[in-house]
């Protein structure tokens, strides 16, 4: 599905703009990969930009062809988030989800994941998965929580071609696997950071203790605390740890 269709940048401001500019060109299909080896403007959740040095990550967009319902958009963050974690259970290296769709290991981020959907009539036509991936990268700065690589976990500088090729597998299969009705949520929630342990959250500035117990079909996170259980989206609460 993704092995034709492959543009590869040297430079770039953001692999998912770059894809999203072409959404009026014959290329512009499922299994179009954007690659590059460093963004001027990567994007990451919340508006935040994405740390990579140059040529040491794996930045990818890879476009699908999702056809489906508006409600259904947060199956989308499922599958790209578990596709994640399959590429780097290959290396041996296991992994958590923090919500929505960043990818810890021991507590550290090695992996974020940005979705953007095109909609028509209330079905969402194409999406384009954004995926950094931090591979060789051994020194980071700017992010919250602290950062780790494949190469800090395994001590050893990885080939990021290969990287890109599990992960690109990884999706394939586990876009599969949902089109064929595959339950993926259960997977999903089961390997949730934090999920049914006491955590401490900020929402309106305000520091409270609750515990993960779900997250909606919407993709809303379920907090049980003292009082009652409550539902955030993502600019509406933080984790904190």
């Amino acid at each position: 599905m993704f092995t034709d269709n492959n543009i590869i940048l040297k430079k770039g401001g953001s692999t998912n703009s770059y894809a999203l500019k072409l959404k009026n060109t014959a290329v512009f299909k499922e299994g179009l990969v954007v690659t590059a080896d460093f963004q001027t403007r990567g994007k990451g959740q919340r508006g935040k930009e994405w740390e990579s040095n140059s040529g040491e990550n794996l930045l990818l967009s890879a476009v699908i062809e999702s056809n489906i319902s508006i409600n259904n958009q947060f199956d989308l963050n499922i599958v790209s988030s578990l596709a994640v974690m399959d590429c780097l259970k290959s290396y041996d290296i296991d992994s958590q989800i923090k919500w929505p769709n960043d990818i810890l290991v021991n507590k550290c981020k090695i992996a974020g994941i940005l979705i953007q959907n095109l909609i028509s009539k209330n079905r969402i036509t194409h999406t384009v998965i954004g995926i950094g991936l931090n591979i060789n990268q051994i020194e980071f700065t700017n992010f919250y929580p602290s950062a780790t690589s494949i190469q800090k976990e395994l001590g050893a500088v990885i080939k990021i071609a290969d990287v890109k090729d599990s992960l690109l597998n990884a999706l394939q299969l586990r876009l599969e696997s949902y089109r064929l009705n595959s339950d993926l949520k259960q997977v999903y929630l089961s390997n949730l950071f934090q999920k049914d342990k006491v955590a401490n959250f900020e929402s309106s500035n305000q520091k409270f203790m609750g515990i993960i117990r779900a997250v909606t079909k919407s993709g809303l996170l379920q907090i049980e605390t003292k009082d009652s259980i409550k539902e955030f989206n993502l600019q509406e609460v933080k984790m904190l740890f």
